[in-house]
């Protein structure tokens, strides 16, 4: 009887070795895989920022490049002015012509209410024609934030 104690005992503790190693090579393989996915969360944290980042600044970065009548510069104004640091920049044609041929300073507008408290006529250099076209360009800051859009007039 002593000897077949011993025998399971044995066994046993064989098996309990064996289930050790397996523990301890389950739990290598899992602080592999966490290791190695931390870069794949980090990156895909950077590309949320990254894609949070612009469509925060969708209203703006729309203008870039874009064509609009004088009536659409003036909702722009209104929309974004307040929002943007340097607020949105309007170069007719009639200022780029008074001021200096076509290095004159554009117009800033930085509150909503900026635009619409001036009562210009339509001979003033700043008068925004409603009909007249405009391109836009959005300027950023080193950060790749919007800070302001300008709009020059073309016709």
């Amino acid at each position: 009887m002593n000897r077949r104690n011993s025998i399971d005992i044995s066994v046993k503790g064989l098996i309990l070795a064996v289930v050790v190693i397996i523990a301890l090579v389950l739990s290598a393989i899992s602080l592999y895989m966490v290791s190695r996915s931390k870069s794949t969360i980090n990156d895909g944290n950077t590309q949320y920022s990254e894609l949070m980042s612009d469509y925060s600044e969708i209203n703006a970065t729309i203008y870039d490049g874009l064509y609009v009548s004088g009536d659409k510069v003036i909702d722009v104004i209104k929309d974004c002015a307040e929002k943007l640091d340097q607020g949105v920049q309007v170069m007719t044609i009639m200022k780029s012509q008074t001021e200096a041929g076509a290095g004159g300073k554009a117009d800033e507008y930085k509150t909503s209410d900026a635009y619409v408290e001036k009562k210009f006529k339509k001979s003033d250099a700043e008068y925004i024609n409603p009909s007249g076209t405009f391109v836009g360009s959005v300027n950023k800051n080193g950060n790749g934030m919007v800070i302001s859009i300008l709009f020059k007039q073309i016709n």
